[in-house]
């Protein structure tokens, strides 16, 4: 595990959710600034922990620790739909955009924290 390549990925991860944040409140109603707000920062927050934790546990098993953060994104996208925008009092439709959105960038650059290269091929097929 490269920990300066992870910290540069965590990095991004955490300018990512910055980005669509700001732009989210640009885009959204004032009245769904808070869930905006919580959409960035939970998406944010469980993607930083997802990397930190797969890049311990799985090293040199990239594509099993894509698999695995696929599933935890999912579980992290069911568990906001159905327990804490409800629970939080949160808008639905502000709140899971903005954390699917966050969701998705920061899935773009997570091959780089696993193998460095990105998605491409060693083998040069």
């Amino acid at each position: 595990m490269n920990t300066r390549r992870v910290a540069l990925v965590l990095a991004g991860v955490v300018a990512i959710a910055v980005l669509v944040w700001a732009m989210g409140l640009l885009i959204v109603a004032p009245e769904g600034h808070r869930g905006v707000a919580a959409g960035a920062a939970l998406a944010g927050a469980w993607q930083l922990l997802v990397i930190a934790v797969l890049a311990v546990a799985l090293p040199g098993h990239a594509l099993l620790a894509h698999g695995v953060g696929m599933l935890a994104r999912l579980a992290m996208v069911v568990a906001a739909g159905l327990v804490v925008v409800p629970a939080a009092g949160l808008p639905p439709g502000p709140t899971l955009l903005t954390m699917v959105t966050v969701l998705f960038a920061t899935t773009l650059i997570e091959p780089l924290a696993f193998t460095g290269t990105g998605a491409r091929n060693d083998k040069g097929r």
